[in-house]
């Protein structure tokens, strides 16, 4: 048989799916937190090897924090839409409102917000998906106070409340709702609780 301009390819074949892999690491770390599975696990059930995460993603701090990427790049990208859409601040709080109260089983989702549990959990990540998690957390708040201060020059928002104030707040009453979520709280208590506490902007 002739096998001439055949030869095989130097070096291990690469086979793993990189956004397969993401897939199981953010549903991992979302549902069970970022340090309660293990990167054994997340082989498993990815149906990988150890050796090849490690080769794809350097180490664990480093798929955590490709993990958080993709979290923010997909599933918080609605958010994002909402903080920077031209429409008034009454439409867009709604807006909000009804992100933060999508019914995650009714939508095959795990309950809680993966970027607010690595906040709340940063100390015991490693410096990769730490800073990440700093970052994004970082770039959520400006998009609130941005997103405040174009309300303000409409005359849709009170102008003695500070535009980072406010954004504290709505970035604490967000949490806030994504962890009662994550301990079992009923969808109408959820719904209750974040309307009573944004209504001090209605």
């Amino acid at each position: 048989m002739n096998t001439k301009g055949n030869k095989p390819a130097r070096g291990r074949p690469k086979t793993m799916n990189r956004d397969h892999v993401l897939k199981i690491a953010v549903e991992s770390y979302w549902a069970d937190g970022p340090t309660g599975v293990s990167i054994n696990e997340i082989s498993r059930r990815a149906g990988v090897s150890k050796p090849g995460i490690y080769r794809e993603f350097g180490n664990e701090d480093g798929l955590k924090q490709a993990a958080l990427i993709a979290y923010q790049a997909t599933i918080l990208a609605p958010l994002v839409d909402v903080l920077t859409d031209d429409v008034p601040f009454g439409q867009a709080l709604q807006a909000l409102t009804d992100f933060v109260l999508l019914d995650h089983k009714a939508h095959g989702l795990p309950d809680g917000c993966l970027q607010v549990t690595m906040c709340r959990s940063k100390d015991d990540l490693g410096m990769l998906a730490r800073k990440s998690a700093d970052k994004f957390r970082e770039q959520t708040l400006c998009g609130l106070e941005q997103w405040i201060e174009r309300a303000k020059s409409k005359g849709q928002f009170a102008s003695n409340i500070p535009s980072r104030t406010a954004a504290l707040y709505i970035d604490a009453q967000i949490a806030s709702a994504m962890e009662l979520q994550k301990q079992g709280a009923a969808q109408d208590e959820l719904e209750h609780v974040f309307k009573l506490a944004l209504s001090v902007f209605s």
